[in-house]
């Protein structure tokens, strides 16, 4: 891991994998559709290709080249229902994650044809790969969960490190938004920005909330701000879209950068 100070994040590991844990002792279904709450193993693995595509493919996509070529790494891989996309479209897919199952994700992901996929377990702080060594990173739905500011601002510099001179990343991140939430009102949407100035003014809030619920929200000035000391280039914001493809036009939770490593 990287240089930088630490943070004390036992509860919030812990508490991760001991219910993600016990969802795969009850079953490898009920694991793999934890992530998402979705009805079967099937509907997860469809809903994280659209998701892969509206919320990681699209906005990469006017700043990449020959991904063909290059080697993607996802931080919170999950039950791998991204990753599988991923992976169809990059040379090579690298996942990292908290929990200890990557044996369920590892079986699933060769059951959909994924053979050019790495798992790894990471102790929720850093990313465990050399430095320079992926040409794309992205995060999605994973931010928003982290219990301290620290933590996020870790993996800003982390991904940076890992990253090839050059090399992208797409970090998304949970959003203040009181009113726009799953409509598609872009004045809605406008009102929250403004009011994420006020509420959020440490530019950041951290929450006690239950496992897999929001505890953490930055704000888009904060999160510029960390990646531009980190040594990137901001390329441009987005901002999450719920329930894709149901909600393709609904504004989502979460704010994400698109960036570059200068």
């Amino acid at each position: 891991m990287g240089t930088g100070h630490h943070v004390e994040t036992r509860g919030h590991i812990v508490g991760f994998k001991e219910e993600i844990g016990r969802t795969a002792d009850a079953s490898p279904e009920a694991f793999l559709t934890w992530f998402d709450h979705a009805g079967d193993v099937d509907e997860t693995f469809v809903r994280g290709a659209w998701d892969f595509s509206v919320h990681v493919a699209r906005p990469l996509a006017p700043y990449l080249r020959s991904p063909e070529q290059k080697t993607i790494l996802e931080i919170g891989h999950g039950g791998g229902r991204i990753l599988a996309s991923a992976a169809r479209h990059f040379r090579g897919a690298v996942g990292i994650d908290v929990h200890d199952r990557n044996d369920i994700v590892e079986r699933e992901l060769s059951r959909r044809g994924a053979a050019n996929v790495r798992l790894m377990q990471t102790d929720g702080r850093g990313i465990p790969l050399p430095d320079a060594s992926i040409d794309v990173v992205y995060s999605f739905i994973v931010f928003q969960h982290l219990e301290k500011i620290g933590i996020f601002d870790e993996y800003v510099r982390e991904a940076r490190r890992v990253l090839t001179p050059g090399g992208l990343a797409l970090l998304y991140f949970g959003r203040w938004c009181h009113w726009s939430l799953g409509t598609r009102s872009a004045l809605r949407y406008a009102a929250d920005r403004m009011g994420e100035r006020i509420v959020l003014r440490r530019g950041f809030r951290e929450m006690q909330a239950p496992v897999n619920h929001t505890n953490l929200l930055v704000s888009v000035g904060y999160a510029a701000a960390s990646a531009r000391r980190a040594g990137f280039e901001v390329l441009q914001r987005v901002v999450s879209h719920r329930q894709v493809p149901d909600g393709t036009t609904l504004y989502g939770g979460q704010h994400g950068l698109v960036l570059r490593r200068a």
